[in-house]
């Protein structure tokens, strides 16, 4: 690829990943401003309704007994015996140590506050006023609490937490409020937040840095997976990935494998039988030259071999095509343990199978088939509660040719023999040898 190609993906790459950046990280500071947001939210209302279930405490433990407005001209707040009308001991303490505003209310008029409003002469609390009316409706009339984000008390907004007075017969006769001023909670969100952008955007300067150095390694990985892909596409299937590619730690090494694992992928495929795990036909006969090549050139020995299962469309028609692809699998796994490391095991065709020997003789050959004989002998290929026992007739022809042609016609009259005089049991060409061990 000529460089001024590459640059261009470069500098693509470059804007690919620092564009998205920009935008993932003011997404994550919103994210993360909401987030913390309602973080401070849900930690306001467990405090303030914390300090709720305090007040009620103690009053009740303070003062036992009910609440009753007493008095026709100037009411007075009682608790059992005990006069609150003036009584802000409580309330003011707790609002000195908490900076909450506290409000004690009879109905919907407020007896108790720490809130004050301000004039030319001063400052005075603001008992007997009424509470808002979607207090009264929400709290006063269900009996349930409730916390709100945006209450406007004499013009401060209030984070705010209001529940019901109770007396001990179940009656609602007041409510208790609880609140902080949302200037404060939203000041205390901003000084939480600042630092959280300015990582925010230091991380940014700082990934795009490592973006730019990355860049070059980047490409000419991906270039790699290109061109391998490439080969594989082409139908080169025994191509390589470099071992720098395959070592990384990061997304394009996780690819590289992906793309390995999908060349393994095609090559199963391509050249492997879905349902008996071995070489197909194709993949076989390719294997058989490469084999028969190869030990011509070296004078090794090598044998190859037909077989065939014994009266298999008779397992079919009696079982049904399930069970004869289970007594196909079972098979399949007997050639291949036996057949590994020792040269080749392909499914020639339904039920017919070829087996190489790569560097064995006439005699080991034919000890090994003996073998994977017994084997297939006594199997049992247990289907709908029944067991199935199959047998199997093999053809063998030595390699003194490298004719596969004629091999693959001395292997198949072998078979034939075997097939016409008995079945179950292996012929071998040569000399005309037949092994039956039933």
């Amino acid at each position: 690829m000529k460089s001024n190609g590459k640059g261009k993906i470069s500098y693509a790459l470059q804007a690919i990943n620092i564009i998205p950046l920009l935008f993932f990280g003011i997404i994550i500071m919103l994210l993360g401003t909401n987030w913390f947001t309602r973080c401070m939210y849900n930690e306001v209302q467990t405090e303030l309704s914390d300090a709720v279930s305090y007040l009620t405490t103690m009053y009740d433990a303070l003062y036992p007994g009910d609440y009753e407005l007493i008095g026709e001209d100037a009411y007075q707040l009682y608790k059992g015996d005990y006069n609150l009308t003036n009584d802000y001991t409580l309330i003011d303490q707790l609002h000195q140590q908490t900076d909450m505003d506290i409000t004690l209310f009879y109905q919907d008029t407020r007896i108790l506050t720490t809130i004050v409003s301000g004039n030319q002469s001063g400052t005075t609390r603001i008992v007997g006023t009424g509470a808002p009316t979607v207090v009264i409706e929400d709290v006063l009339k269900t009996g349930e609490a409730h916390f709100y984000t945006k209450t406007l008390i004499y013009q401060t907004s209030y984070f705010s937490y209001y529940a019901p007075l109770k007396n001990s017969d179940g009656s609602i006769v007041g409510m208790i409020f609880v609140g902080k001023p949302t200037a404060k909670v939203d000041a205390a969100i901003q000084k939480a937040v600042y630092p959280l952008f300015i990582a925010n955007v230091i991380l940014i300067i700082i990934v795009s840095l490592f973006t730019s150095l990355y860049t070059k390694g980047f490409v000419t990985s991906l270039m790699q997976i290109h061109g391998f892909l490439k080969a594989v596409s082409n139908g080169n299937l025994d191509t390589g990935l470099s071992s720098k590619l395959l070592n990384r730690r990061d997304e394009l090494g996780e690819i590289a494998h992906s793309a390995l694992t999908m060349q393994h992928s095609l090559h199963m495929l391509v050249e492997q039988d879905a349902l008996t795990q071995l070489a197909n036909r194709r993949s076989g006969d390719r294997k058989l030259r490469e084999i028969v090549s190869n030990s011509f050139s070296s004078g090794r020995e090598f044998c190859v071999v037909l077989g065939d299962i014994d009266f298999f469309k008779k397992v079919n028609d009696t079982y049904g095509h399930e069970c004869g692809d289970l007594v196909l699998k079972n098979v399949s796994y007997i050639l291949r343990t036996h057949m590994r490391e020792k040269g080749l095991a392909a499914r020639w065709g339904g039920e017919e199978f070829l087996l190489v020997f790569d560097g064995k003789g006439k005699e080991e050959a034919l000890q090994i088939l003996e073998r994977i004989l017994d084997d297939i002998r006594s199997m049992e290929s247990e289907f709908d509660g029944q067991k199935i026992k199959v047998t199997m007739t093999f053809g063998l022809t030595v390699g003194n040719t490298d004719d596969v042609t004629a091999l693959l016609r001395s292997a198949d009259e072998m078979l034939y023999r075997g097939k016409t005089t008995g079945r179950n049991r292996i012929i071998s060409e040569t000399d005309n040898t037949e092994t039956d061990n039933m």
